[in-house]
């Protein structure tokens, strides 16, 4: 049999869960809309490639394709590399690569380029 609480309404309790609730949305629209500012300022291919001698990263462009979906073509050990990739935002409002995605070498971004109409032909099927 239902408690009195629960047939005439909400205790205080579900009252601050509701508050916390929406303060964890507002804050999340906060952070979104911050991210949407710093990846418009930082999603544009720049025209000229930067180069560091010494360091891992020694060319770097990054293009968006998706709402956090982003291919970087980079230069990594004097090879140049085609990655594809989600990226996420932590703790600090950072954006980092996450786990998902694939690096393809020059060779195999090459191939890939060939196989577009055949891939094109074959989502066109679907």
């Amino acid at each position: 049999m239902p408690n009195s609480k629960d047939v005439l309404g909400t205790s205080s309790s579900d009252s601050s869960l509701e508050e916390e609730a929406a303060e964890t949305k507002k804050r999340k629209k906060e952070r979104a809309s911050k991210l949407e500012k710093k990846l418009k300022t930082e999603a544009k291919p720049s025209k000229e490639m930067e180069k560091s001698a010494g360091h891992g990263r020694e060319e770097e462009d990054m293009f968006q394709i998706g709402k956090m979906r982003y291919v970087r073509v980079s230069c990594f050990k004097g090879k140049v590399l085609v990655d594809i990739r989600e990226f996420y935002t932590d703790k600090e409002g950072d954006m980092k690569p996450g786990r998902k995605g694939i690096a393809l070498s020059a060779e195999q971004w090459n191939q890939l380029k060939e196989m577009i109409p055949e891939i094109d032909a074959a989502v066109k099927k679907l």
